[in-house]
């Protein structure tokens, strides 16, 4: 009796060693996370990073993690709502594609740890804070405007910007510091909605269009294209747009590496790591994409400089 006793007894112990070993995660199932995004509107370069991100946690075992995507229109009532709904809702981390809406989520003063990327230079416009971590994704404004000014000559160049978000007029402002420097003029052009773009238009004489990082901007792409061939206007990008490659020259940060940066601090974080352990990291694969098909139906110059650095050319 004794010893059928502790036969079972023993019995029992092994089978429940033996759940252990073999299903650890179903412990872990009943915490699910929760990871609220935030992005503007449906602009394809934070739809790439997205995918990415998405994909990287998916590979690292985080594949039933819970994603409440927000896509707020580029304005600040409808930023600070989306951050507003996801702390509602109790989320385990933000993450944030673009600027401003990384900002909206700052200003709510969550303890929600807060993973931003696609941000330009984070430090310009104060995203900063205890719980706050990302990945950067600026890259030489200077060298575009050079590689710009290798197909055509410039004395003024239209710089569209949003006058509501941070990012975009500290972007503005390299570009007029750039332009004095080298001889010519950056006439800022405010784009709120999608009918400012008229506004390019009643602005003079122009030999050139630089779009800034502004969600605003990017969403009005197509009618900005329109009017750049009509009067036949180079432009130039930090935001690669592989659906609309209209644009002559892209210098961008690869959205799928910033995608790929923020799942890793999204992983660290939720095994334990605090965000501010966490140095916002920035991205190493910059992409110059040259639109040779765009330019030469422009009648712009070749520069076979920009040709051979290019790490794209659309043909």
């Amino acid at each position: 009796m004794a010893s059928s006793r502790i036969q079972r007894q023993l019995s029992i112990c092994f089978i429940t060693i033996s759940i252990c070993l073999l299903f650890p995660f179903h412990v872990l199932a009943a915490e699910k996370k929760t990871i609220g995004v935030i992005m503007t509107g449906d602009i394809p370069y934070y739809s790439k990073m997205h995918k990415a991100f998405t994909a990287r946690l998916s590979r690292e075992g985080y594949g039933d993690a819970q994603v409440v995507l927000q896509r707020p229109y580029p304005d600040q009532v409808s930023w600070s709502n989306a951050a507003r709904k996801l702390i509602a809702v109790d989320v385990d981390i933000i993450v944030t594609y673009g600027a401003s809406v990384t900002l909206a989520a700052i200003n709510e003063r969550t303890s929600i740890p807060i993973v931003y990327a696609g941000v330009y230079n984070p430090d310009a416009i104060g995203i900063t804070g205890k719980n706050t971590t990302g990945s950067i994704s600026k890259v030489p404004t200077s060298s575009l405007i050079r590689y710009l000014k290798g197909i055509t000559a410039i004395t003024s160049i239209g710089v569209l910007y949003s006058d509501i978000e941070k990012e975009s007029i500290k972007q503005a402002e390299e570009i007029e510091s750039i332009s004095r420097d080298l001889g010519f003029k950056a006439v800022r052009i405010n784009i709120r909605r999608p009918e400012d773009v008229r506004k390019i238009k009643a602005s003079g004489k122009l030999d050139a269009l630089f779009l800034t990082c502004s969600a605003s901007v990017n969403m009005s792409l197509d009618a900005i294209l329109e009017i750049a061939r009509t009067n036949k206007l180079p432009t130039a990008s930090t935001l690669k747009n592989e659906n609309n490659p209209g644009v002559v020259i892209t210098l961008s940060a690869s959205p799928e590496e910033q995608g790929e940066m923020a799942a890793e601090k999204v992983i660290k974080i939720l095994h334990g790591a605090r965000p501010n352990s966490l140095s916002p990291t920035n991205s190493k694969n910059i992409e110059l994409i040259f639109n040779l098909k765009e330019n030469m139906a422009m009648g712009f110059k070749i520069p076979m400089g920009l040709v051979t650095e290019a790490t794209k050319i659309i043909q």
